[in-house]
C-alpha cells in the first residue's frame, strides 16, 4: 500500500467524522494529557510541534505551558475544528497547520518539543514521522509520543490490529513497545523510553459510531468480538455488556532525546 493512498484514507476517514472527535471524551480527557506535559518538562519558552493534532486536545493541553503551539494535521476538517476549540479556550499562542507527519513544512531545529497522541497507528511510514521529528527538534529536543499499542502476545496482537482497522481503514498498525524502542533509536534518538503507563476504555457501540463503521462491517466486529481468543479476552479485558462489549486497549508512552 503506497503512502499516499494511506494519506488519502485518513483524509477521507477523519474528513467525514471531524465533529465526532472533537467531543470525543476518549480524546479530550485521560491520563496521557498530563502526563505528557508532565514529560516534557517545561519551562515556558517552548515552542511545541503537535503532530497528527486531530480536533487539538494535545496541543491545547501544551498552550498554557508554552510560548507557542502549532496544531499540525493532514485534515482539513480536524484542523478548523481544533481551531474552534482552542478559540473557545481562548489560546491565542497556538496556530494550525495542514501536513503529513512524513514530510513536514518546518526548517530544521525549529522545536523544543515534538509530540504525537492516539495517532500514530496512522502514519503511512513511522521511519519517515521520527526522521521528521528528529529534523525539526533543536539539540536536546524531547519526542513524546503517547498511542495505542499492542502487547507481546502475537494472537492478541494479530486479533487486535485486525479488528482495528475493519472498523477504521485508515489504520496502520498498533506496534508493540520493543518496535518502538526500535523505531525511535534507530531514528537516532538517545535516552529512548517505551513503557505501557495507561489503558484506554471503550464500549463498543461508541467506538463504531465515531468512526462511521458501515453497518456490515460493524455485524463482522461484533462477531470477533464475540468469538474474541482467550489472549485477546485476557489481554484487553473484553466483556460482553448487553448489546454492548466494554474493553481497555494498552496505551504506549514513548519518550527519547535528539542528542545536544
Amino acid at each position: 500500500m503506497s503512502a499516499e493512498t494511506i494519506q488519502q484514507r485518513v483524509q477521507r476517514q477523519y474528513g467525514k467524522q471531524a465533529a465526532y472527535y472533537s467531543v470525543s471524551q476518549v480524546h479530550a480527557s485521560g491520563d496521557t494529557l498530563d502526563m505528557l506535559v508532565l514529560m516534557a518538562d517545561l519551562r515556558g519558552h517552548e515552542s511545541v510541534l503537535d503532530v497528527a493534532t486531530g480536533t487539538g486536545f494535545c496541543a491545547m493541553a501544551f498552550a498554557p505551558h508554552v510560548r507557542e503551539v502549532v496544531a499540525y494535521d493532514l485534515t482539513p476538517q480536524m484542523l478548523a475544528e481544533a481551531a474552534t476549540l482552542a478559540s473557545q479556550r481562548g489560546l491565542t499562542n497556538l496556530r494550525c497547520q495542514q501536513g503529513a507527519a512524513e514530510d513536514m513544512p518546518f526548517e530544521g531545529g525549529s522545536f523544543e518539543v515534538v509530540t504525537a497522541r492516539v495517532a500514530p497507528h496512522h502514519f503511512a511510514s513511522m521511519e519517515r514521522f521520527l526522521a521528521e521529528s528528529f529534523r525539526v527538534l533543536k539539540a536536546s529536543g524531547r519526542l513524546l509520543i503517547a498511542d495505542t499499542s499492542a502487547p507481546d502476545d502475537a494472537d492478541a496482537d494479530r486479533w487486535e490490529n485486525e479488528v482495528e482497522l475493519l472498523r477504521d481503514p485508515s489504520h496502520v498498525r498498533d506496534y508493540t513497545l520493543a518496535e518502538w524502542r526500535l523505531f525511535v533509536e534507530a531514528a537516532g534518538f538517545v535516552e529512548v523510553e517505551a513503557a505501557e503507563r495507561s489503558r484506554t476504555h471503550l464500549t463498543f457501540n461508541d467506538w463504531v459510531t465515531r468512526s462511521g463503521t458501515p453497518a456490515e462491517t460493524v455485524a463482522r466486529l461484533r462477531q470477533l468480538y464475540d468469538s474474541a481468543s482467550l489472549a485477546a479476552v485476557s489481554a484487553f479485558g473484553i466483556r460482553a455488556d448487553g448489546d454492548d462489549f466494554a474493553w481497555s486497549w494498552p496505551v504506549a508512552v514513548v519518550t527519547g532525546r535528539k542528542p545536544a
